[in-house]
C-alpha cells in the first residue's frame, strides 16, 4: 500500500510546473481508487455468473400451474405451484438442456444461453487483464497505456452490459416462441419479467467499469515541455520515432 501510495504521489521526481504536478496527482488518485473498485468488481461479477438469479418470470401455465422461474447463467431454477403441491426443479442449459423441457428445445434459445456464458466467461477475463494493465500504468507513465487501458474498460463494461442484455431478449425470444406455438385462447400466457440481484450485480460491474474508463481517459493527457508535471513524464511522454534518420 505505501508502495501503490508513493507511485501514485510521485514522491521523489523533480518537478518541473507546480499546476500541473497537482493536477496529475489529484487525476493519480482518482485512477488508483477506481483500479481498487475494478479488481473488487471481479468478485460480484463472478458471484453474478455463479447465481441463478439474472432474470425472473411469474406465469401461469396451461395447466392452471403457477410458474416461477429464476434464469441463471448455467442454468434455471423452476417452480410450479398448484392446489395440493409445490414441485421445484433445477434446469441445466450445459452441456445440453433435458429434451423433456419443451422451452428449451427452440434453437434459438439455446444460442441465447451460449452467447450469455461465453459473455460472461470474456468479461471475466477482460476485467483481469485491464485492471493487470491498470496497475502497470502506475509504473510506466506513457500516456498510451492509460488511454488503451480506458478503452479496454470500456469495452469490458459493454460485454457486461450486453450479457445482461442477452438474458432478457432470451425471455422476448421464448414469449415470441409461445405465442408462435399457441394462441391467445390455447395458452393463458401471463409473464412478468424482471431483473434479479445476478443481473444487478453485473450493472454495477459495468457501471464501475466506465467509471475506471473515464478515470484513465482523464489521466491520459501528454506531458509536454515546461508544462510537463514531473521530468519522468515528460521524458516518457516524448514522441517515439522508428527507422533511420
Amino acid at each position: 500500500m505505501q508502495l501503490l501510495d508513493k507511485t501514485v504521489e510521485m514522491r521523489g521526481s523533480q518537478i518541473l510546473n507546480m499546476q500541473s504536478y497537482q493536477a496529475v496527482v489529484c487525476q493519480r488518485r482518482f485512477m488508483a481508487v477506481t483500479t481498487v473498485l475494478a479488481w473488487l468488481a471481479v468478485i460480484p461479477l463472478v458471484i453474478a455468473l455463479a447465481t441463478c438469479s439474472w432474470c425472473i418470470i411469474d406465469f401461469v401455465n396451461i395447466d392452471n400451474e403457477k410458474v416461477h422461474v429464476k434464469l441463471g447463467t448455467w442454468g434455471e431454477w423452476r417452480t410450479r405451484q398448484n392446489d395440493t403441491a409445490i414441485f421445484t426443479d433445477w434446469i441445466p442449459h450445459f452441456p445440453a438442456p433435458p429434451e423433456s423441457v419443451l422451452r428449451l428445445a427452440d434453437a434459438s434459445l439455446r444460442h441465447f444461453h451460449r452467447a450469455q456464458a461465453a459473455l460472461g466467461a470474456i468479461s471475466i477475463c477482460l476485467l483481469l487483464g485491464t485492471n493487470a494493465l491498470a496497475l502497470y500504468t502506475f509504473s510506466e507513465h506513457r500516456f498510451v497505456y492509460k488511454r488503451l487501458c480506458a478503452f479496454m474498460y470500456v469495452i469490458t463494461g459493454v460485454c457486461v452490459y450486453a450479457t445482461v442484455e442477452i438474458v432478457s431478449q432470451s425471455v422476448d425470444e421464448w414469449r415470441t416462441d409461445i405465442l408462435t406455438k399457441n394462441s391467445y385462447d390455447a395458452f393463458d400466457f401471463e409473464a412478468q419479467k424482471k431483473y434479479g440481484y445476478s443481473a444487478y450485480l453485473a450493472l454495477g460491474v459495468a457501471a464501475t467499469c466506465i467509471l475506471a474508463a473515464i478515470a484513465f481517459a482523464w489521466g491520459s493527457h501528454k506531458q509536454k515541455g515546461d508544462h510537463a508535471a514531473t521530468v519522468d513524464l515528460e521524458i516518457e511522454d516524448r514522441p517515439v520515432h522508428y527507422g533511420r534518420d
